[in-house]
């Protein structure tokens, strides 16, 4: 999430779509999003409601089609991004302090 939304500054372009490939996947390996999607709904985190619009946040984000402009697909990974992060909510403790991924 940091390399999305870290430091207030965008990804470089050459950086989006390989972000774009790690959340979504490719046709052999899954990807962190689907990674994720599938340990909320195996663990029950959070509320049956919050879960159950988050995940089908996430399905629909996973979905959607993969855009080739730059703007496009620069909103695309940060659906993807705001998506998992939605869910990583869900599953680590409230209590417990977080550090960012490293890059």
């Amino acid at each position: 999430m940091a390399a999305v939304f870290g430091d207030g500054a965008d990804p470089a372009q050459d950086d989006v779509p390989v972000l774009v490939e790690r959340f979504r996947g490719t046709g052999d390996v899954r990807g962190h999003l689907a990674a994720l999607v599938d340990a909320v709904t195996e663990k029950r985190s959070g509320e049956p409601e919050v879960r159950a619009r988050l995940v089908a946040r996430a399905d629909a984000a996973l979905a959607s089609p993969a855009c080739s402009d730059g703007m496009a697909r620069l909103g695309h990974l940060r659906r993807l991004a705001l998506a998992a992060q939605d869910l990583l909510e869900l599953l680590l403790p409230e209590d417990e302090e977080v550090t960012p991924c490293p890059v």
